[in-house]
């Protein structure tokens, strides 16, 4: 490495299971990276990433009990700022989506970008995509929200229930001190959940507690319940609550006849006659 080497960012996802999910394209820049900080949880990602680089620095000694996930991320982007600051091209990985639920990584990268250096992301495979494919859910048919459980506990936010409604971090419902929590605390935040959704689902709506497999061999965590029975679940730090959608809204018949249609021919087209 030279002395006036200029040092550059790529941060790339893991995907969710780190070896079978990362993308051709994550998989050389992590080989090709002077140093690689990881943020991936379990043994066998890091033996993974370790496989494919032998600089490889993990950033999950940063989190601890008690400790302000705050400090946690301002420590990460500090670290993998710094070795840019010596000249080293730097990959960062993190698992999932680099970009999703991930602060040191967009924090990085605006720093980075804002003092001229080369700094961008790559995407990677999310919770959400697993999701998708697992429960079989297309949300381009009823359209979708998705909120942090905590987040929407404590702003007014306004659920559709005719969309298909996800509440990431189900397990720290009601966590404000960005600390790290225990899921058992949750139970308060589940329960005044549950009082918030009642007011546009049935008590007999179901929903599904979501975890995405993190290894070949294992399933997908997959449990269905009744809305009402949402406070006796016992989610992980790594749950999703998904509530399906009610069903589709009326039809808007004002907006319908400016394009020249009706309720009918959207139904025709939905549901043809077979020929």
């Amino acid at each position: 490495m030279t002395e006036n080497k200029k040092g550059s960012l790529v941060v790339v996802g893991t995907g969710i299971d780190v070896a079978g999910q990362m993308t051709i394209k994550a998989k050389s820049y992590i080989e090709n990276a002077d140093i690689v900080f990881a943020a991936a949880p379990g043994k066998a990602a890091m033996h993974w990433l370790n496989s494919l680089n032998k600089n490889v620095v993990s950033l999950m000694d940063l989190y601890a009990e008690g400790k302000s996930r705050v400090n946690t991320y301002r420590q990460m982007t500090s670290r993998i700022v710094d070795a840019v600051h010596e000249g080293q091209d730097v990959c960062a990985a993190f698992y999932g989506h680099p970009g999703v639920f991930v602060t040191p990584s967009h924090k990085a990268i605006a720093q980075l970008k804002a003092e001229g250096y080369d700094a961008h992301m790559e995407p990677g495979i999310s919770a959400e995509d697993c999701l998708i494919a697992d429960l079989g859910i297309d949300p381009g048919m009823t359209g979708s929200q998705a909120f942090e459980t905590s987040q929407f506990l404590f702003y007014k936010h306004t659920i559709d229930p005719s969309c298909m409604v996800l509440f990431w971090q189900i397990g720290i419902a009601g966590e404000h001190s960005f600390r790290t929590s225990l899921p058992d605390k949750c139970q308060l935040g589940l329960e005044v959940l549950t009082s918030i959704l009642l007011k546009d689902y049935p008590a007999d709506h179901e929903v599904i507690l979501y975890e995405a497999a993190s290894l070949p061999i294992l399933p997908p965590r997959i449990e269905r319940m009744p809305l009402a029975d949402l406070p006796l679940c016992k989610p992980t730090a790594i749950s999703t609550l998904v509530i399906p959608s009610k069903g589709l809204p009326g039809f808007d018949h004002e907006t319908l006849a400016k394009f020249g249609i009706t309720a009918e021919d959207l139904k025709a087209n939905i549901n043809p006659e077979p020929e």
